[in-house]
């Protein structure tokens, strides 16, 4: 997966037939397609985020933070908008929304487009939960990892700047690249691990 030379049917010698999905056949069939985009593995798509989202909120729980998973919140216009993670600590008025997204890697710049994505997306509630949990301030955070083990240097970064384990993030991409596994294995064999 690191090299992008899985079986899949856009590279050159993988098929006799068309480079379209063979699950969905909207799109041509590449890797970031299967492990990101294809209906098909959505469920699987789905687990591997809530195994990273638990380990991210397991780490904060663990150094002291008090953790919230799944908070629904209300945006400025009124939409409904439901976080990832609002952690905070017990004695700090200072908040933080984090939001784990897994992605198919393409460019060094991605990771800051992530987090300009999630804030555009969540800055809106921070009034909501402000009120929610009594806090001062709010911060959010887009976290990218990487589908195919890597961990970008802006996660590596933010998870320093709250002095978590590292250990934490060699379970996370493991458990990442363990789900793009899964949901690569189930797209071409209908086989998860």
């Amino acid at each position: 997966m690191q090299a992008n030379v899985s079986a899949v049917r856009s590279l050159p010698a993988r098929t006799r037939d068309d480079t379209l999905c063979r699950r969905c056949r909207r799109e041509h069939e590449t890797l970031a397609h299967v492990l990101g985009a294809c209906p098909f593995g959505e469920s699987l798509r789905n687990i591997r985020h809530h195994a990273i989202r638990n380990m991210m909120a397991e780490a904060l729980r663990d150094f002291g933070y008090t953790v919230y998973e799944e908070v629904h919140g209300v945006a400025t216009n009124g939409s409904n908008r439901r976080i990832d993670i609002i952690a905070f600590r017990p004695s700090s008025k200072i908040g933080i929304i984090l939001d784990p997204t897994i992605r198919f890697e393409t460019h060094s710049g991605q990771p800051e487009e992530v987090d300009s994505e999630k804030k555009a997306i969540y800055e809106p509630t921070i009034n909501y939960y402000k009120d929610k949990y009594q806090l001062d301030s709010i911060t959010v955070t887009g976290l990218m990892i990487g589908a195919r083990y890597t961990i970008p240097g802006f996660l590596a970064k933010f998870w320093n700047s709250l002095d978590l384990d590292r250990v934490y993030l060699s379970r996370i991409v493991i458990a990442a690249i363990r789900g793009s596994i899964s949901i690569l294995r189930n797209h071409i064999y209908k086989i998860t691990l």
